[in-house]
């Protein structure tokens, strides 16, 4: 029994050692050494992580480009492919909540790369789905149930990426400094949700050309490669926080000047000081007005925005895809379908880009009125991909047609990716405390994907729906702009709230 317990002891002790957050060092002396250690390691840090979380995109996006073919390839249709997604959004959201949690205590150099490999695998583990349907022993249920397991297994790991990103930024960047880090890191999934939408015909093309045997697998293949390699290289690039390894605070460093704080704010912090984490993250987050005011408004985003990254190309690709023959559905996809998905995420980088510049300059510093504006534009874009899309559209010209649903497209994900940036990340953590700012991503996230979820649940019912009654997709396109609209007006009682006092200087 004491041999028992002694290992039980020992493993948890390995556990703890290997994924929990490691102890502060005594700090190095040298100035010189010190400056040069922080440049290293900010440059590795950020450049690994943006690249970890833009291939963690291609991966996550390898599905919704496998859709079109799902159909006819496996039987799996619209309806069971938002069932998937509406699961995997589910889980993906509480993970971020859960994994924030634990990333504000636990390894980003050992945890992050971890995670990431565990994503690319389940996600790969997806993609033996079509060898199941051809053993002929499997039932349809069997087979959806299947992909509902694996790609939320990944969903969860995937979740657990941001969380040791947002803690990364918090740790190595400085407040003066940390919106546009911040801004340029979140364009790495913009980047990554282009490049998949760009890669993934031409690589399953070239999978299936050469290897023969395998359909869907070939969308899979190569993402679940590159997570694999990028894993490797985060256990050698990547750190925790500066005090882990010897270097002074990032604040410390930048000499930052924060704003006075009066005599209760004093008292609050002297408090805090004595609280469990658990006690703070109730405190500034489970019943903090404004988190469940943010939450909100991020619900609404993540509806919008899932539908234009998830459901444009299905759209899009309507009925086109009507052979039996995988190679023939690959060479009859509209190229200009594929082009015009890629749009959100295109110009939506630029939207993440200059979301910072666009609430400090033209907004003067007022989160709300950037993310009003922003969700209140992008609901009066989906009018513009309707008239550029429907058959049933007022215009005529195919050219003027195809300029109006790019520059729409386009338009909608720029607008939108300013509330997903700001939300869900500046103004989540500026509204709590540093100690559960992962948390606070987390949570937001959370509500997020939540919306995520209901919107790949509702797509996946009503497009084919939408689409044989109407002859286009406005059913949804309704649902989006109105959703929208809500999150605008939400907006409005956060109007002039600003940051807590540790964020400004």
């Amino acid at each position: 029994m004491g041999n028992a317990v002694t290992v039980d002891t020992e493993k948890k002790t390995l556990w703890k050692r290997v994924f929990s957050e490691p102890p502060a060092k005594p700090v190095i002396e040298s100035k010189d050494e010190i400056r040069k250690k922080y440049a290293f390691w900010r440059n590795s840090i950020f450049i690994t992580s943006y690249l970890l979380y833009a291939i963690a995109y291609i991966s996550r996006g390898s599905f919704t480009m496998a859709m079109p073919f799902m159909s006819q390839s496996i039987g799996v249709s619209s309806k069971d492919q938002g069932l998937i997604l509406s699961i995997a959004a589910l889980v993906y959201g509480i993970g971020r909540f859960v994994n924030g949690s634990i990333a504000d205590r636990g390894n980003v150099k050992t945890s992050l790369p971890v995670s990431m490999f565990l994503a690319g695998l389940f996600s790969v583990g997806t993609a033996l789905a079509p060898f199941l349907v051809h053993t002929g022993k499997w039932t349809h249920n069997m087979v959806v149930t299947y992909m509902c397991l694996f790609w939320g297994v990944s969903s969860w790991f995937q979740s657990a990426l941001f969380p040791y990103c947002a803690k990364s930024l918090i740790r190595w960047f400085p407040n003066a400094t940390r919106t546009t880090w911040w801004a340029n890191f979140s364009t790495s999934h913009e980047l990554g949700s282009v490049l998949v939408v760009l890669m993934s015909l031409p690589i399953a093309r070239c999978t299936h050309a050469l290897l023969g045997r395998y359909e869907l697998e070939s969308f899979f293949f190569v993402p679940f490669l590159f997570s694999s390699a990028i894993a490797i290289i985060g256990f050698f690039a990547l750190q925790d926080r500066p005090t882990s390894i010897g270097l002074p605070d990032v604040e410390e460093i930048c000499e930052t000047n924060f704003a006075e704080l009066t005599e209760e704010e004093r008292e609050e912090r002297s408090l805090e000081e004595n609280l469990t984490y658990f006690q703070i993250l109730k405190k500034h987050i489970l019943r903090n007005k404004v988190m469940w005011n943010l939450a909100f408004i991020y619900f609404c985003v993540y509806i919008f925005r899932t539908g234009c990254i998830s459901w444009i190309f299905k759209i899009l690709v309507g009925t086109q895809t009507k052979s039996q023959s995988f190679s023939d559905m690959l060479g009859n996809v509209d190229h200009l379908a594929a082009l015009k998905s890629a749009m959100p995420t295109v110009v939506g980088s630029l939207g993440i880009f200059l979301a910072p510049i666009i609430s400090e300059k033209l907004f003067g510093g007022r989160r709300a009125a950037a993310n009003f504006w922003g969700l209140s534009i992008a609901a009066c874009a989906v009018f513009g991909f309707w008239l550029g899309s429907s058959v049933h559209s007022p215009i005529i010209n195919p050219s003027l047609k195809n300029v109006i649903a790019f520059s729409s497209l386009g338009i909608a994900g720029f607008t939108i990716n300013i509330p997903q940036l700001l939300v869900g990340g500046i103004c989540a953590v500026e509204s709590t405390s540093k100690k559960v700012a992962a948390a606070a991503t987390g949570f937001a996230s959370l509500s997020g994907y939540i919306g995520s979820s209901l919107s790949n649940l509702v797509s996946g019912s009503a497009v084919d729906y939408s689409l044989k009654k109407f002859g286009d997709a406005r059913v949804l396109l309704i649902c989006w702009g109105s959703i929208a609209l809500l999150g605008a007006i939400s907006c409005i009682p956060l109007w002039n709230v600003g940051a807590r006092k540790e964020y400004s200087h």
